[in-house]
């Protein structure tokens, strides 16, 4: 993480519950790093099938905000990489987080 502005955490079925990515937006939100997820479960694989969504893994981290305890998931926004077109979007969120980050 280090030299990074912005974190983006690819939300697969499985991404909520992956011990190392927790730890990579924790210390992205102690670093106020810009952050975003994507959602990839619509996304083909070789043999053309997709994954059920997978929970937002930010849920899983809360902090003091103003005297009461606030997700990470009401925080940080997350988008769908087909449904949202984020071929064509993505650069618009990564900048977006960026200024909301203040970077």
């Amino acid at each position: 993480m280090k030299g990074t502005s912005v974190t983006v955490v690819l939300i697969g079925a499985e991404t909520s519950q992956r011990q190392y990515v927790g730890y990579e937006i924790k210390k992205s939100h102690e670093k106020s790093n810009g952050i975003l997820g994507i959602y990839i479960h619509n996304m083909k694989d070789v043999n053309s099938h997709t994954d059920p969504k997978g929970a937002n893994p930010f849920a899983n981290w809360s902090i003091q905000r103003d005297g009461q305890k606030a997700l990470l998931s009401e925080i940080y926004p997350t988008y769908d990489w087909v449904n949202d077109n984020g071929r064509g979007n993505i650069s618009s969120w990564i900048e977006a987080a960026a200024k909301k980050a203040g970077n």
